[in-house]
């Protein structure tokens, strides 16, 4: 039944917290028992100074007391200490000889009528039940309404009400109090109490006359009227019924305070010591309450303070300022650490060797006992180190092997600033100790195996999904590499590549924040040449040596690109026999990165290439029918004109010219269209440049269309449009294959709005229709050749040949979305420089100064 009490007490907490956080984020009050979350609500019962006399005798002296809405607090205190003095004051009982008291910031009057009117309820020890009465009667006492008083079932069913909301397990209202339980007399007690909903309730001594059961029934009723937010004031003998119950403990000795405890920071040992008269340093259970709770510490500690917090409750517990512990690895023992010491003042100490060598430090690792100094100016333990001795005034000191489940874990040494040996039990609570830092190096080692498992484990999950995801190969190893280092917990990773005949590529890098491949020369790039070249393509790491104080690794393999190593360095720690695997591990991974990245290449090089012949087929077979139509118009009309049994009149023999003349100048466009192609692909177009007026270009452009197409096409120019530096009849070709696309992608009829802009240093023109727009497939990739529709005239190259004649420019021409219609701009810029691939001939009459 007490550890229900207990575990009740935990969930009351726990539901406190909770409801407080929820109020904190809502915004609205904060319920009681708030002061456990860290919240600091106005108390609402403050005692401040109060004294009390009983003639010659002082019962109280200047009392100092505050509870918070809520709280639980607990009066502790030996019979005459003033314990019940103070409750009746607080009750109005007792009239006190100087001091306040004020409930919910209203003085408290000296009157048992006022305080009550105030909200405060007490049940006495005696309880003041009415022996004659019913359960209902004794209850209700002194708060019959009339309307109550003219029916019993209703005074009995609001009595039941009561027990019911308090839940205390009283149902039948009629049994006469005579015949209850002790227990049962104090739940009566206590709900007629509760019956006036008081904002306080004093309970004196409310289980001193009780049973174990009936005791355990009247602590279940105040946690329950603890969860319901009653506060409590509890005046009792029982210490451990008030670290069951209590929020606050606090301890009256001889008429004071003495002491004002929290039970989760105290011992029950601590109070019996203060009701006694001793401080709690001096109570002999002291150091065996810090040794018990570092069964829990370490455990739920990190991992790198548990030593630390050892250290600190031995010093406690040994009354000494000075200590400090050493593990042991690669049979050298290194200070893991110290309390008492300013930094540098244990450098000496930092790593030891066994032995003599190590001071008193080695000897009790060498020989796994006890080694104690008690002067450190003689004997041999601090020959080698009487200098430290002195900086750090050190006079005596002894060291004790803490030995674990594998052996020698480490050593833990004591330091004093007099002279003398350890006493018998002071060297035996040492050893206790390293027994306790023993069981926590080990479950740090486990811990840390664990850990370099799962990173182990972690890393390469990431490195996979990462090579083998959908990010790009490239991309993917930078951040492989990256996963890797801090798998590694490395000071840089690197893979790097020497494909044949070529410098050696740095593929990806990783090291500290803000350097890149090109800062890794102080570690990596002075071992990345020998170890492309010496190491084996074997997929075995191998040590490196660096000249920087760094400890590297090396993994080289053969991949399709060439010989490959995967370098990683360590800054003084070298790696482990985990991270050496999981660095294998992590070059195989690369490596079949590296074979899918060049699979990838392979693959989409030949797509590229199945892709070309598919155009190159398909610009053929167009352009084969493109020129065989002209071709086949041509010798059908000359063959008609040439028939010797046949005689056309004048008429038709012109229209059979005129057809021929026509066909021919198409056919001459088709063969010009291809060879400027040619010359574009091939980047040896040549352009004669002279400053071009561009408002002359574009009205030139317009006069090559077909009047009916003419008519339709609006241009406006900006006034200020500076002359460009531009071959004119490229120009003029550029804007008449783009008005012929407006007119020959729409229905007739279509309007052409073509708008010349002056930029800071360029010019701008617009071309845009009202048609229907381009349709998507064409409008996907306006300039690749051969994508017009069959009904197209023309060999589908007049927006791939303009855009090349922009672009040897200097310039820029693209499809601009538009919710209607089609829209291309050219971007030209006012003076050009020669563009890369093409050849500029200056117009034989102007020069550029002109």
């Amino acid at each position: 039944m007490t550890g229900s009490l207990v575990a009740a007490r935990d969930t009351a907490q726990n539901a406190t917290r909770n409801a407080v956080a929820d109020a904190v984020l809502a915004g609205t009050a904060v319920p009681a028992g708030a002061e456990r979350t860290g919240t600091r609500p106005a108390p609402l019962l403050t005692v401040s100074r109060l004294s009390v006399s009983y003639g010659r005798l002082r019962a109280l002296y200047d009392i100092d007391l505050s509870v918070r809405s809520g709280e639980l607090v607990a009066l502790a205190g030996e019979n005459g200490a003033g314990k019940t003095t103070l409750v009746r004051c607080i009750a109005g009982d007792v009239v006190p000889a100087s001091g306040e008291i004020y409930l919910g910031g209203k003085r408290v009057p000296p009157d048992p009528g006022g305080a009550a009117r105030l909200g405060v309820a007490v049940v006495w020890q005696d309880l003041a039940l009415c022996d004659n009465l019913d359960i209902a009667a004794n209850i209700m006492l002194g708060q019959e309404r009339k309307r109550l008083m003219l029916s019993e079932t209703r005074f009995h069913a609001a009595a039941g009400e009561l027990l019911k909301e308090l839940r205390i397990p009283l149902w039948d209202t009629t049994r006469n109090v005579r015949g209850l339980s002790g227990g049962q007399r104090q739940l009566v007690a206590v709900a007629r109490a509760m019956g006036r909903r008081p904002r306080l309730l004093a309970l004196d001594e409310p289980t001193a006359n009780l049973g174990v059961k009936e005791s355990v029934q009247v602590e279940e009723l105040i946690m329950s009227l603890r969860e319901q937010g009653t506060t409590i004031l509890l005046a009792c003998h029982d210490i451990d019924q008030m670290f069951r119950l209590a929020d606050r403990i606090v301890v009256l000795r001889q008429g004071r305070v003495v002491a004002d405890l929290r039970p989760a920071d105290t011992h029950p040992d601590d109070v019996i010591a203060l009701l006694s008269g001793q401080t709690i340093d001096s109570s002999p259970r002291r150091p065996l309450t810090r040794l018990h709770a570092l069964t829990d510490s370490p455990v739920s500690a990190d991992p790198g303070s548990s030593l630390t917090l050892i250290l600190s409750a031995l010093g406690a517990a040994l009354n000494t300022e000075r200590l400090c512990i050493h593990l042991v690895g690669d049979r050298t023992l290194f200070c893991a650490a110290s309390l008492g010491f300013t930094p540098g003042e244990m450098e000496p100490w930092a790593r030891l060797p066994f032995g003599p060598g190590g001071g008193p430090v080695g000897l009790a690792a060498a020989d796994e006992r006890p080694v104690i100094a008690d002067n450190v100016r003689v004997g041999a333990a601090w020959r080698s180190f009487r200098d430290l001795a002195k900086t750090v005034k050190v006079a005596s000191s002894w060291s004790v092997p803490v030995l674990g489940p594998g052996g020698l874990s480490g050593v833990i040494t004591v330091f004093r600033t007099e002279h003398g040996a350890p006493q018998r039990d002071e060297l035996d609570l040492v050893t206790v100790y390293a027994g306790y830092a023993a069981n926590a190096i080990e479950r740090d080692r486990l811990l840390d195996q664990v850990t370099t498992r799962n990173r182990v484990l972690e890393t390469i999950r990431e490195m996979l999904e990462t090579v083998a995801g959908p990010v790009l190969v490239g991309e993917g190893l930078v951040m492989a590499v990256q996963s890797l280092r801090r798998g590694l917990q490395a000071e840089e990773v690197a893979l790097i590549t020497q494909p044949a005949g070529q410098p050696a590529s740095w593929r990806a890098y990783a090291g500290p924040k803000g350097t890149g491949a090109g800062e890794a020369a102080s570690t990596l790039q002075e071992m990345a040449a020998d170890a492309l070249s010496s190491a084996y393509p074997d997929g075995v790491a191998r040590e490196l040596h660096s000249s920087r104080r760094h400890r590297a690794r090396a993994v080289a393999f053969t991949a399709v690109g060439g010989p490959t190593v995967l370098l990683a360095s360590w800054r003084r720690v070298p790696p482990t026999k985990e991270e050496t695997t999981l660095m294998e591990d992590a070059a195989n991974s690369l490596r079949l990165a590296l074979e899918r990245e060049e699979a990838a290449h392979a693959h989409q090089e030949a797509a590229a290439l199945r892709r070309s012949r598919e155009l190159q087929r398909g610009f053929l077979s167009r352009l084969s029918h493109e020129l065989r139509t002209p071709l086949t118009a041509i010798r059908g009309y000359a063959s008609s004109l040439m028939q010797p049994d046949v005689t056309w009149d004048r008429d038709s023999q012109q229209r059979f010219l005129d057809r021929i003349a026509a066909e021919s100048a198409r056919l001459g466009r088709l063969v010009d269209d291809l060879l400027d192609f040619s010359a574009i692909e091939s980047g040896i177009m040549r352009l004669q440049r002279d400053w071009c007026d561009m408002r002359l270009v574009i009205e030139a452009a317009i006069a090559c269309l077909p009047p009916e197409h003419a008519k339709e096409v609006t241009l406006t120019c900006d006034p200020s449009l500076p002359v460009v530096w531009a071959d004119h009849d490229r120009m003029e070709q550029v804007f008449v294959n783009l008005l012929n696309n407006a007119f020959g992608h729409n229905p007739p009829g279509t309007r052409v709005q073509v708008t010349a802009e002056a930029g800071p240093a360029e010019v701008v023109v617009s071309v845009l229709d009202d048609g229907p727009g381009l349709p998507p497939e064409l409008a996907a990739a306006p300039f690749e050749p051969a994508r017009r529709p069959r009904t197209s005239t023309g060999a589908g190259l007049g927006l791939s040949i303009a855009k090349g004649i922009v672009q040897a420019h200097g310039g820029q021409l693209a499809l601009v979305a538009q919710p209607t219609g089609t829209c291309f701009s050219v971007s030209l810029p006012v003076e050009a420089g020669h563009q890369a691939g093409y050849q500029t001939e200056p117009h034989a009459a102007t020069s550029a100064e002109d």
